[in-house]
């Protein structure tokens, strides 16, 4: 990983870039650059590594955004992908991990932004702590028609559940190995089996699948 994250916001209009330009710290860890506005742009930059990120904003006029989202994410954006929305509200973050987003960017002023996109970068889960529970709503008893995912949850030992239900509640990688008393590999390594069972490839779609079958129903810290 490269000591500065690139961000690239996918937008109709460069209102986002500039927004997230002014708040960001100059000279800081995050370079913002200049925004696209579709998903063949965002994932022709991550593919030629000049994006580590992408926000896409999900107030664009022509209502696209949750669309864009699922392109990128389908064509190797994976756990790269983040939702911006001035709507705010557990719904819209519904929709957008839905999608495929890895989270929703807070209001260009949180003083949490750079933090923010760290952790999205390391594959973290990233939704303000208040919108976890009523998140969930929106989430539980999705179908899974063939069962599959409740079987591979039922294969989970009873430390990789852990690990689940402290990462379905929005605790980082260090959280879990802090609360546990193991190093963060170890952690790493309870997340790729915990993965390779459900059979899914980010901690994002683990975490959707840990909501929707009671894995973890209310987050454990504030």
């Amino acid at each position: 990983m490269s000591a500065r994250i690139r961000v690239l916001v996918v937008e109709t209009a460069p209102r986002l870039t500039r927004s997230l330009k002014d708040a960001l710290p100059k000279g800081g860890p995050v370079v913002v650059t200049e925004p696209v506005t579709d998903a063949i742009g965002a994932v022709d930059a991550l593919g030629r590594g000049r994006a580590d990120l992408v926000v896409v904003d999900l107030d664009r006029a022509d209502g696209r955004g949750a669309e864009i989202i699922a392109a990128i994410a389908g064509e190797g954006g994976r756990g790269r992908v983040l939702a911006a929305s001035e709507r705010g509200g557990s719904s819209i973050a519904a929709d957008a991990l839905f999608a495929g987003a890895s989270g929703v960017v807070p209001g260009v002023r949180d003083p949490s932004l750079v933090d923010v996109f760290r952790r999205a970068l390391a594959g973290e889960l990233v939704l303000p702590a208040d919108d976890l529970s009523r998140l969930v709503d929106h989430i539980t008893g999705g179908p899974d028609p063939q069962g599959s995912a409740a079987r591979g949850i039922g294969r989970l030992t009873a430390r990789e559940r852990e690990t689940l239900r402290m990462l379905a509640a929005g605790a980082s990688t260090a959280d879990v190995a802090e609360a546990l008393g193991i190093s963060p590999l170890t952690v790493q390594s309870h997340v790729k089996n915990i993965l390779a069972k459900l059979g899914v490839h980010s901690k994002v779609e683990a975490v959707r699948l840990a909501w929707r079958h009671g894995v973890a129903a209310t987050p454990v810290r504030g």
